[in-house]
């Protein structure tokens, strides 16, 4: 009788030591599994991806971390669309051996180049000053002091750079425009860069938001079926970047326009792409 009890005993200790250790030195690794996978990995030790499974059982949902679980992806939409605006960075940059004659000049020349833009259609409201500089420029030259050849710098004079942005919404006359611009301006005229847009593309939204969402969906539903999981409702949803405008192509307007050659400098303004992304969170039943 007496060796029975030391049995049971020994039985005892060694099943809260070897609980007591689970749940200390693998609790990090603890997870919990839909109720949907509970017949699949109930009794497998481990879970695709996550961690050691420990007595799964009838779970309504994923947690991992602290955060709810399912299937996150995201989605994109988008359309190619012909732009209806032109965006003009276009300005002038003097030096002289003073500010006051730099300045002056800069300003004469701006005055040109503003007027040639409200000659061809530009309305006020769409020029807007977007940089105004002074600074000195130095040239460097050595000398000698104490026998020893050193650098200094020596100011030459100053430098008055002034730009402005302009909405042109004749798209077929940027290029007339921007060589009537530069003839005003002279030999201190600037042609910083032309970018074309979309001015409102708010009417494109309606349909890149569903493509959007149908692409989320799409990629949601193809995860679940490679997991053999059923998809559930969207529970989180947040739209990015909502109808951003940009171009498909890479190109240095600046220098093109550089190179171009007499009497009308050559503008195409190809496509644009209207993009918006979605980022989802689907349930798994």
């Amino acid at each position: 009788m007496s060796k029975f009890v030391v049995l049971t005993f020994f039985l005892l200790i060694t099943t809260f030591s070897c609980s007591d250790n689970a749940s200390t030195s693998d609790v990090s690794n603890v997870v919990a599994v839909p109720t949907s996978l509970s017949s699949v990995y109930a009794s497998s030790s481990t879970f695709p991806g996550e961690g050691t499974v420990r007595g799964v059982a009838n779970l309504e949902s994923l947690h991992v971390d602290g955060l709810a679980g399912g299937i996150r992806v995201s989605g994109t939409g988008t359309v190619s669309v012909e732009p209806d605006v032109a965006i003009l960075q276009v300005g002038v940059e003097v030096f002289a051996g003073k500010v006051s004659t730099a300045r002056l000049e800069a300003s004469k020349a701006m005055d040109s180049v503003v007027s040639v833009l409200k000659k061809e259609g530009v309305e006020e409201k769409d020029i807007q000053t977007t940089r105004f500089n002074i600074y000195p420029r130095y040239d460097y030259e050595e000398v000698t002091i104490n026998g020893k050849r050193v650098g200094t710098q020596v100011l030459t004079g100053y430098t008055v750079n002034n730009t402005v942005k302009a909405k042109i919404y004749e798209i077929d006359k940027v290029g007339e425009i921007i060589d009537k611009g530069a003839d005003a301006g002279g030999d201190y005229a600037r042609i910083n860069g032309v970018d074309f847009t979309v001015d409102d593309p708010t009417p494109y939204q309606t349909e890149i938001r569903k493509m959007a969402v149908e692409d989320a969906v799409g990629k949601a539903q193809e995860y679940a079926l490679l997991t053999n999981v059923e998809l559930g409702p969207v529970i989180e949803l947040h739209e990015m970047n909502s109808g951003s405008v940009h171009s498909p192509y890479e190109a240095d307007y600046g220098m093109r326009m550089m190179a171009a050659a007499p009497p009308t400098t050559s503008i195409s303004a190809g496509q644009l792409e209207i993009t918006l992304t979605v980022n989802t969170l689907f349930a798994i039943k």
